[in-house]
């Protein structure tokens, strides 16, 4: 019995670290199931995030020079030397630095914008006229200098660029900027010069987890740069990698469900392994007991020379062959068990005395009580205890009642059950010194092989 209550304590541990393992297992491998998904989700909106940048780019791209082209088509004209609109001037060979041929230079500057006044030209032309005059020239060569406002009209711009992404399936919401700068100025003089582009800043950092993407800046002449900023794309770069979620929802609801099934199917294997050790403790103390009394009612006829009371050799005989009936009971219903499983406890109904069961099971369990120094007291409140029930049954669970008030009795227990009828009921009340059934077990008193003393094991 010692060793019984060591080993279980030790099992119980066993059990419970088991359990523990398992769930850490479980919650790991989900974690990195997770963390898994994540990272192939971020890479796949990332790369939906690139593909879209560099699509805007190329639609926005080709836009502003599909623009550009139009407009310089639609801006070509022809200069006549009568017109009102063109002023010539002659540039003597002799006038320059360097001496070249005799042929002469001719520049034309060409007008289209009106209201314009000669003190603007010759505000524009006095300092091109000095870089002309230091720099080298083919003699004959002629240039022409056009004053128009070549820029674009950002209505057209939101026009042909909203065109462009619908006809690509890109219907997101945008803004048109444009930034103008003249390039740094040139020394001609130079032998060796290095022209650099403008610095031109993005007024919005690339940020993949914004919601705001600009294109790249898009140059129209030197001094005009155009650049769109898309918003509220979002929830397109969701729509395409939509295919991905779902995969990765399916698939964690997927592993989840067979977590959950594989460990309920380990918490049942362990729920059968303690159930079958219920069984089993209850079943050998169940056989222990009949046993027990026979073997102690032979001793007694045996010790007190049985041929000299014959009153009490009957008494002990009469007391094995209730044991043996109970044990020939027993081995039936454990026969059975499968059976009731199946289909439930049946009975015959039968009237039954149940003032009568009581004292037979008292009296089969005489022996047992003197030998544990057990005061048993049995009380009645009425007259008519008969009812229509199972014998065997209800002699089962008074032995049950009894035999388990001796076994949580530590020492001289002391029982008392009474019986009383009430109007349509009988109720038996059994009470007893013992240790007692804690809160927690008391709904588990029911249950299939429930036995207080293996549940007690995880306070040990």
């Amino acid at each position: 019995m010692r060793l019984t209550r060591c080993l279980l304590p030790y099992f119980c541990i066993v059990k419970k670290n088991k359990n523990r393992l398992t769930l850490l297992l479980i919650a790991s491998s989900m974690g990195l199931l997770l963390a898994l998904q994540a990272f192939w989700l971020t890479n796949s909106y990332e790369k939906a995030y690139a593909d879209m940048r560099k699509e805007t780019n190329v639609l926005f791209r080709t836009t502003i020079f599909a623009m550009r082209d139009s407009l310089f088509t639609q801006s070509i004209s022809p200069l006549y030397p009568d017109s009102i609109n063109v002023f010539e001037a002659q540039l003597k060979i002799d006038s320059l630095r360097k001496e070249l041929p005799e042929a002469a230079s001719q520049v034309r500057v060409y007008v289209n914008t009106p209201n314009i006044k000669a003190d603007t030209v010759e505000k524009i032309l006095r300092p091109m006229a000095g870089r002309l005059r230091a720099g080298q020239f083919i003699a004959g060569k002629s240039f022409i200098i056009r004053m128009t406002p070549d820029t674009l009209s950002v209505d057209s711009i939101n026009h042909y660029f909203s065109d462009a992404l619908q006809k690509n399936n890109l219907l997101v919401p945008f803004k048109v900027q444009t930034i103008r700068q003249l390039p740094p100025r040139i020394d001609f003089t130079q032998r060796r010069f290095r022209m650099s582009e403008p610095q031109w800043e993005d007024s919005i950092s690339d940020r993949i987890y914004s919601n705001k993407l600009q294109t790249d800046w898009v140059r129209f002449d030197p001094a005009s740069r155009y650049s769109a900023i898309l918003s509220d794309f979002r929830p397109l770069l969701l729509k395409q990698i939509a295919p991905q979620i779902l995969f990765s929802a399916f698939l964690t609801i997927l592993t989840t469900a067979a977590f959950v099934v594989m460990y309920r199917s380990m918490r049942a294997q362990q729920k059968l392994m303690e159930l079958k050790n219920d069984f089993i403790s209850n079943i050998t103390h169940e056989l222990k007991t009949p046993v027990t009394t026979v073997g102690v009612a032979l001793e007694a006829i045996k010790n007190f020379k049985g041929q000299n009371n014959p009153e009490l050799t009957t008494e002990y005989l009469n007391i094995a062959q209730n044991e043996l009936n109970r044990l020939n009971i027993l081995t039936d219903k454990i026969l059975k068990t499968a059976i009731f499983e199946d289909k439930g406890v049946t009975y015959t109904a039968e009237p039954v005395d149940l003032h009568q069961v009581i004292n037979q099971v008292i009296d089969s369990m005489k022996l047992v009580f003197k030998k544990q120094n057990a005061i048993v007291n049995f009380s009645t409140e009425g007259r008519d205890f008969s009812l229509l029930g199972g014998a065997s049954h209800l002699t089962s669970v008074i032995y049950n009642l009894l035999d388990n008030a001796l076994k949580y009795s530590l020492v001289n227990p002391n029982i008392n059950i009474h019986l009383q009828e009430n109007k349509e009921t009988l109720t038996i009340r059994i009470q007893d010194n013992g240790i007692g059934i804690a809160s927690e077990y008391k709904t588990k008193v029911f249950e299939k092989f429930f036995s207080r003393a293996y549940r007690r094991c995880p306070q040990h």
